[in-house]
């Protein structure tokens, strides 16, 4: 499979309206390395940093992706937080395998923590085009209002020639509603790519902005296309509705009120029949 189909976040059933977890994505990876043993057996999070700083340099990126899967699980105090960003950060620095800085940045994401900020940034400008890729999604994961100095580097991504780059540019910076992004991003409702329209639309229901109604009715009235390809199967479909629903109620933006009386009572997916009801009842009150 290609990097870019790697990349092409919505095009993944599991979507979520904001980035498919990429250490999930990854899950897949370990089993070409041959390394499914070494995951199995249970280690806590500082025995992890321990052999974080004193495995080979063939082996450290299992303990840092390790260690990822137990912050994805919520097992980190959080009064440990900080020393374990400290930790981080210097193994980040003093890796040279590409592949322990991408999982290194992928496990200080998960913290979702402010202190992570410090890191992320230094790997949007990493040599490893997967290791700033990464670095991207964390930041859209991260909890929103987060201080971050260096937008301007995410937002100078969305002239990247990779539509899945662009794509990831985009959800994290409306996920965070980046003033700076908003011009910008409305620009891509033209965009020849779809699932790029459909991207930035959603995205741009975060700073309730009205140019994006018109790709946002397209989305709630979608249907499943037939053959394969670049054509939107039903789980695809589903995934953009839910999608799109979950940012109208959080944004409380009842702009498509009609729209989704008409989605609730017609839609052949029962679950976005359901939850577009139940958005409306919300938006309404």
């Amino acid at each position: 499979m290609s990097e870019v189909k790697k990349k092409k976040i919505l095009e993944n059933p599991l979507a979520s309206g904001v980035v498919v977890p990429i250490a999930v994505v990854l899950v897949g990876a370990l089993v070409v390395f041959g390394v499914t043993k070494l995951l199995s057996s249970e280690r806590s999070y500082k025995d992890l940093v321990r052999e974080m700083h004193t495995k080979t340099l063939g082996n450290r990126w299992v303990a840092v992706f390790e260690l990822s899967k137990l912050i994805s699980r919520s097992q980190i105090p959080k009064e440990d937080i900080p020393w374990l960003i400290t930790n981080l950060k210097e193994i980040y620095s003093e890796a040279k395998d590409p592949r322990t800085r991408q999982f290194t940045v992928v496990a200080a994401g998960a913290l979702r923590n402010k202190t992570s900020s410090e890191l992320l940034a230094k790997a949007l400008n990493d040599e490893d085009e997967k290791v700033r890729f990464h670095a991207i999604v964390a930041l859209g994961n991260m909890q929103r209002g987060v201080e971050f100095s260096a937008w301007p580097a995410v937002v100078a991504y969305l002239d990247s020639k990779d539509v899945g780059v662009v794509q990831a540019a985009a959800l994290t910076l409306a996920t965070h509603r980046v003033p700076e992004a908003q011009s910008r991003l409305v620009d891509f409702l033209t965009h020849s790519n779809r699932i790029l329209r459909y991207t930035v639309a959603s995205g741009l229901a975060n700073y309730k902005d009205e140019k994006a109604v018109p790709t946002l009715k397209e989305i709630l009235f979608l249907k499943p296309e037939g053959g394969s390809g670049s054509s939107l199967q039903s789980a695809q479909v589903e995934a953009l509705k839910l999608s799109l629903l979950t940012s109208l109620e959080r944004n409380q933006w009842p702009i498509l009120n009609e729209d989704l009386s008409i989605v609730a009572k017609q839609d052949k997916s029962l679950k976005v029949a359901a939850r577009a009801e139940e958005v409306l009842n919300l938006l309404k009150n």
